[in-house]
């Protein structure tokens, strides 16, 4: 048997090896996308995992409740990248309900960095700049507090972050194109570069509550040039917030042989619609959608009080 805890939030998976899934839980890829779990003991189970040995991975059953565990029948060989990565994107998805039931969103498409002397969350669908910019702000010397997968919690009504992904995964060509100059801890199959924040940071500047200054969704791409700045308004707010706090628990990021499509219950739709009301009221005008150069936007965000 092996707990998985993140902050007060547990899951427990039951297995018949249980050091060889947290090993596999702990290899980069695995943590290009969980948040980094720890072994303990738990009073309060969020979900429960029944792992059955096999082949190809299946989720077998699931049963949800907003006040016991919920309760999962998988089968399948542990994860590893490029054979079997089914897995992390489940446990992704079980991590993202069971905190959701706990009073924390786990964010799709996210991170979040520091800027000087304020701390942003920046939002963007695939593919639009997240780890350019980040790998940017990190050749400028700033902090990032997660990659790809951010955990907030409201704390006073404001958003803090709690804790993310702390692997980043970018584009070699930023190497030329913006002179990014950070030491990448390795490569994938394809090429890009790799650099675990643990190895890079001290650990202890990482684990600590974030307050959120400024929140923004970028739009970039190599080919852009210059920067457009629009303030967030009105019911987009609702529109994107809703996008990026219920992705991971509606399955829109894909694994095979299809992700879950979970149940906004009664807390998991308490916790979002706080997450919604509270950006919309305290970030009202601190939300920005940005589109440009990443070079650019990075030079706006940074300058933006």
């Amino acid at each position: 048997m092996l707990r998985l805890k993140i902050e007060n939030t547990c899951i427990e998976i039951r297995t018949r090896e249980p050091k060889e899934l947290f090993e596999s839980l702990n290899s980069d890829f695995s943590r290009r996308y969980l948040p980094p779990l720890s072994i303990g003991d738990c009073s309060n189970i969020a979900a429960v995992i029944y792992w059955i040995s096999g082949e190809e991975f299946t989720v077998l059953s699931a049963s949800y409740s907003s006040n016991a565990p919920d309760i999962y029948v998988v089968s399948g060989d542990y994860p590893r990248a490029y054979e079997n990565e089914s897995p992390v994107f489940f446990l992704t998805q079980v991590l993202a309900r069971s905190l959701a039931k706990e009073g924390y969103i786990m964010l799709t498409d996210s991170v979040s960095m520091e800027f000087s002397e304020k701390n942003v969350l920046v939002l963007g669908f695939p593919h639009t700049g997240k780890s350019t910019l980040s790998s940017i702000a990190l050749s400028h010397g700033y902090r990032i507090y997660s990659t790809e997968n951010t955990v907030v919690k409201l704390v006073d009504e404001v958003l803090h972050v709690v804790t993310g992904t702390r692997v980043l995964v970018f584009d070699p060509r930023v190497r030329d194109l913006y002179d990014v100059k950070v030491q990448s801890t390795s490569r994938t199959r394809h090429g890009y570069e790799v650099v675990d924040l643990d190895k890079y940071f001290n650990k202890e500047l990482l684990n600590r509550k974030i307050p959120i200054d400024e929140i923004y969704v970028i739009y970039t791409s190599f080919s852009s040039s210059g920067v457009s700045i629009a303030p967030v308004k009105g019911r987009k707010v609702e529109k994107l917030i809703w996008y990026f706090a219920t992705g991971l628990l509606k399955g829109l990021d894909y694994y095979y042989p299809q992700p879950l499509d979970m149940p906004l219950d009664d807390k998991v739709l308490l916790t979002i619609r706080k997450f919604m009301e509270t950006t919309r009221k305290k970030y009202g005008d601190k939300f920005y959608e940005v589109f440009g150069s990443p070079m650019e936007v990075f030079r706006a965000i940074s300058r933006i009080n």
